[in-house]
């Protein structure tokens, strides 16, 4: 407690400077500034009456068009998600969508439209708040209509200044649950043997915000697997889930029958049931595991997490830092949690750290360090023959960068995705920020 205090005094102490400098934050997006009902009944139309129909494209994270109108009276919107992830369409107190997966469609039928401004967006955890949000305006709306909403849009520079300084000071924001920690094994006749259940919790990726999580041992990330070149391990999954599950251990060489892909390597894994895995290391660096049924569901729900073997030629280092990547129902997270409960990485000058970038989203994910240089060494598992120096390291979804960082400024250093609407909005930071803080 201690540590962690005299973390958010040094932290508290730099935030000023650290807004300055990277002219970076205006606050934590928040939609708190307007009730929202994206649980109205989904309707259907009348008979007798010819509906306006609008087309509406769902994107991966914006929709196209932004700005729908109308006439009073009947609407039927046709809706597409074009996009490779999961979305909806929701119009405030008018209806939804169902959750449309990617390249499937479908039609909102409402009745009896009145005239007025209505916010459109859609319903994944994040996805409004990075971008995907508008308004249907049906009839002449100027200064009669939508007034209950107007203070959504009539931010002051100087009301959106206070609200960046009170959110950005909670950070480091404290949250339950901590993803990641290393998973110890027990040996079993010189076999190391892993038990991982993976089973529904309530996880808080930000103060007060709790959401559905399906974790590996509770937390997302799930624990970190550390095992040596030649090890025989095993990891048993047990599945509390209400779905049917696997592992799949992801850049690692292992017999196909461990591959975690159902029907192809193995028979999918039942709620109630138990599988183990078991291999020989044969790759070392940086890997993960995640599931493989129903993954583009199960895995940006937190079934994930890291699989590290260390290379006799890897580098020395003071700090060694995984990062997992993440996007989806959780929204934008960094271990797990969103801005400002993403925790900050404290070293001292002079140290060198090597970073472990795991993309496990559904989106690419360029991350951009402030003040210092990163110096790209590994990809895939694989240390490179030419490392090279960047200060924006893209990560594919599916792929794992290793980094070395060498702390050589003082300061704290905004640390964050620079696909910007995955960090930050007209109401500020959010999701994928951190920072480092060098002491």
């Amino acid at each position: 407690m201690e540590e962690q205090t005299n973390m958010k005094l040094a932290v508290l102490g730099a935030v000023a400077g650290f807004l300055v400098a990277v002219a970076f934050g205006a606050g934590l997006i928040t939609m708190a500034w307007y009730q929202w009902d994206s649980r109205a009944p989904r309707v259907g139309s009348t008979e007798g009456t010819t509906p306006q129909v609008l087309e509406v494209e769902l994107g991966d994270l914006f929709i196209e068009p932004a700005s729908l109108q109308a006439g009073p009276g009947d609407l039927r919107i046709r809706v597409r998600n074009e996009g490779q992830a999961e979305h909806s369409l929701s119009l405030e107190g008018l209806g939804a969508t169902d959750m449309l997966g990617p390249g499937e469609t479908a039609t909102l039928e409402i009745p009896s439209v009145a005239p007025g401004s209505y916010l459109i967006r859609c319903d994944v955890p994040g996805h409004a708040d990075a971008g995907m949000k508008g308004t249907l305006t049906v009839g002449d709306v100027v200064g009669t209509v939508g007034t209950e909403h107007a203070g959504a849009h009539a931010m002051t520079p100087e009301d959106m200044a206070a609200h960046d300084a009170e959110v950005t000071a909670q950070f480091p924001a404290e949250t339950e649950g901590l993803g990641g920690r290393t998973l110890r094994p027990h040996i079993v006749d010189g076999v190391k043997v892993f038990q991982v259940t993976a089973k529904v919790v309530q996880w808080e990726t930000e103060p007060g915000v709790l959401k559905e999580a399906w974790t590996y041992g509770g937390s997302v990330p799930g624990p970190t697997i550390r095992a040596k070149l030649g090890d025989r391990v095993r990891i048993v999954l047990r599945n509390e889930l209400p779905e049917p599950t696997t592992i799949h251990f992801h850049g690692m060489t292992v017999p196909a029958e461990m591959d975690g892909v159902p029907v192809i390597s193995q028979d999918a894994v039942m709620p109630g049931e138990r599988f183990a895995y078991e291999f020989t290391v044969k790759d070392t660096g940086t890997h993960m595991y995640h599931s493989h049924f129903n993954a583009q569901k199960q895995v940006p729900m937190g079934l994930l997490g890291a699989f590290v073997v260390p290379d006799p030629d890897d580098p020395k280092v003071d700090l060694d830092y995984n990062m997992v990547l993440n996007d989806g129902p959780l929204g934008f997270t960094l271990n797990g949690k969103g801005f400002p409960a993403t925790q900050p990485l404290v070293v001292k000058r002079g140290d060198v750290v090597r970073i472990r970038y795991m993309n496990e989203g559904l989106l690419i994910h360029p991350m951009h360090l402030h003040g210092l240089a990163q110096e790209a060494i590994a990809i895939d598992g694989r240390l490179l023959d030419q490392p090279y120096l960047t200060d924006t390291v893209l990560v594919a979804p599916g792929q794992r960068i290793d980094v070395l960082v060498r702390a050589t400024e003082p300061g704290v250093w905004a640390w964050h995705c620079h696909v910007l609407n995955h960090a930050e909005s007209e109401q500020g930071m959010f999701g994928m920020v951190t920072a480092m803080i060098v002491e």
